[in-house]
């Protein structure tokens, strides 16, 4: 990459030229301005301030002793102090022919070699059907495993579905009431839309009448206690919806999980952590029961590990998946992708898990994200206002199926690419934002086949695709030296970006960065092909860069669009 080129140039130059002294942070960065180069670095500027000289007269040292680096055809001071780089032209034909050879493997670095990250993301309820508002953990999630995968981490997902809790409480309540049967055909025939119906129902007498929580929470109690009915009853659930989430996870173009370890199946490990966490001080019990680890120290209040009613809670149960994730996994990166409003209890946890020595192999990290929500507010299934998934991608495939006929009704396998089509515009909708956002969910953003969207990038792809094929380019050209110009140049450079794009999405966990990074690089390709003629081109070595440059970018937006979980049509 070279970024990390030019950063151990420097490091190398500074050490050099000034001795023994230390080069502080420094940054190297894409300039906004293409005129100023295709990188530029300001250590200059913060080298001024360790060696007390001007900027402008460091980078004049520096500058000048980089002029040799044969990766460069231009190295040159700008204003105050930043060294702008400009990539030579030989070193672009390397790498555009490294890019060809490297096909289904560009983008792939060793970044993670050796070390191991958990992802946790899509953590559906057992007994309900997956909406819209569960797409931003399923697609963050999954594209954070792709890329991790392609830094060379061994990667491990886990769906930690919600098998347990109040919640059980409640549906158990509302179904024993109800006196239906699991074998009865109505729910057989429907099980989520009668399961939603009877939660939604309870909790609306929950509402009228707040003592019915009591009832609920005892249904629960008996299910903790091994109570054979409700075990029984919530046993069916679990196999029927895990069944539901696999589906789900297939349609959503999800790669594999790794692990399906609900709540449930730490259980066992419970009391022995709140043993633990007795004897080691780190927790106390309550003169009502309840066992507690105040936190209020650290202004994270009191952490409740077992209710008064002797319920225990989410966060015993996430102390118990840490300590099964490290002992089974030893891991360097545990990950929990789960919305914004669950930060304070993630803060609980992994403070209650360092005092414990749950931790001692790697960090715990809580990826949060902004919730979406519709126009007329959020969505809840308790208030049966959510937009289930299956309406969602069925909705997106029949107006991408629209579009795909209106734009070329004479394409082949119209219906398998209006589902890639349509899967591709609601995830990168998701994708392209940044994930701390808030999302307001609109079919016409969603599904927008016009600017930074999915099937832009997408259609991009198809059209560089179609000029191969009509040429019939078959085999990469290995390039011995090219002769770009301005935007050829701008292009070739912006392709070589791609690792670049990836580590830094997974730095700080947002693919919205290799979502734009992918889109400018469409503009790019877009107005290139408007502009640039291939076929046409009657000089044999331009018409060969110019093939070779299409492949180059036709490969990084497939890579690039894997990467967010999106597939890259050869024709639409």
């Amino acid at each position: 990459m070279m970024r990390k080129e030019i950063s151990k140039l420097l490091l190398g130059v500074v050490r050099k030229a000034y001795g023994g002294v230390k080069l502080p942070p420094f940054i190297v960065e894409v300039p906004e301005n293409p005129e100023h180069g295709d990188y530029s670095t300001n250590a200059a500027l913060v080298l001024s301030q360790v060696l007390k000289k001007s900027p402008h007269e460091i980078g004049t040292v520096l500058a000048g002793a980089l002029r040799g680096a044969k990766d460069f055809s231009s190295v040159a001071v700008a204003g105050p102090g930043f060294i702008n780089f400009t990539v030579a032209d030989d070193v672009l034909a390397k790498k555009i022919s490294d890019v060809l050879k490297k096909g289904k493997t560009w983008g792939n670095t060793r970044a993670g070699k050796g070390k191991k990250v958990i992802v946790e993301y899509f953590q559906l309820n057992i007994a309900k059907r997956p909406h819209i508002g569960h797409l931003r953990s399923a697609v963050i999630g999954d594209s954070l495993k792709r890329m991790f995968l392609l830094a060379g981490y061994h990667t491990i997902s886990d769906t930690h579905v919600g098998d347990w809790g109040t919640q059980f409480g409640i549906l158990l309540l509302a179904f024993k009431g109800s006196g239906m049967k699991t074998s009865d055909a109505t729910l057989r025939a429907d099980p989520f839309g009668v399961l939603e119906g009877l939660y939604i129902k309870e909790n609306e007498r929950i509402t009228a009448d707040p003592n019915r929580r009591e009832l609920a929470k005892l249904e629960f109690a008996k299910l903790e206690r091994g109570g054979k009915e409700n075990r029984k009853i919530w046993k069916w659930m679990v196999d029927v919806s895990m069944e539901n989430l696999e589906a789900s996870s297939r349609r959503l173009g999800l790669l594999k999980f790794n692990e399906h370890m609900g709540e449930s199946a730490y259980e066992k490990a419970m009391p022995g952590i709140v043993k633990m966490a007795l004897e080691k001080h780190v927790a106390k019990q309550l003169s009502d029961g309840a066992i507690i680890a105040d936190l209020s120290g650290e202004g994270l209040d009191e952490a409740v590990l077992v209710k008064s009613d002797g319920a225990t809670t989410y966060l015993l149960r996430d102390l118990a998946t840490i300590l099964y994730r490290k002992n089974r996994h030893a891991f360097q990166k545990n990950i929990y992708l789960v919305d914004v409003r669950q930060s304070h209890h993630f803060r609980q946890v992994f403070s209650v898990a360092k005092k414990l020595g749950f931790d001692g192999v790697g960090e715990s990290v809580h990826v949060e994200f902004g919730f979406m929500s519709l126009p007329e507010g959020n969505m809840s299934t308790r208030k049966g206002n959510a937009i289930s998934l299956v309406a969602v991608l069925g909705e997106a495939h029949e107006k991408a199926l629209a579009v795909i006929r209106e734009k070329n009704p004479n394409v082949k396998h119209a219906d398998d690419i209006a589902w890639s089509v349509g899967l591709g515009a609601i995830k990168y909708f998701d994708l392209s934002h940044n994930r701390r956002s808030d999302i307001v969910f609109r079919w016409e953003d969603a599904l927008s086949f016009e600017g930074n969207t999915g099937p832009y990038l997408q259609y991009t792809h198809a059209r560089l695709k179609s000029i191969l094929r009509k040429a019939k380019m078959k085999k990469p050209k290995i390039l011995k030296s090219i002769s770009p110009d301005a935007l050829e140049h701008r292009i070739s450079v912006m392709l070589l970006r791609l690792p670049e794009a990836i580590g830094a999405s997974l730095e700080t966990y947002s693919p919205n960065i290799l979502a734009n990074y992918l889109s400018a690089l469409a503009h790019l390709a877009n107005e290139f092909y408007h502009s640039h003629p291939v076929m046409q081109e009657a000089d044999a070595a331009k018409r060969a860069f110019r093939f070779a440059l299409v492949d180059a970018v036709a490969a990084t937006l497939e890579r690039g669009l894997w990467c967010l979980g999106i597939d890259a049509p050869d024709e639409m």
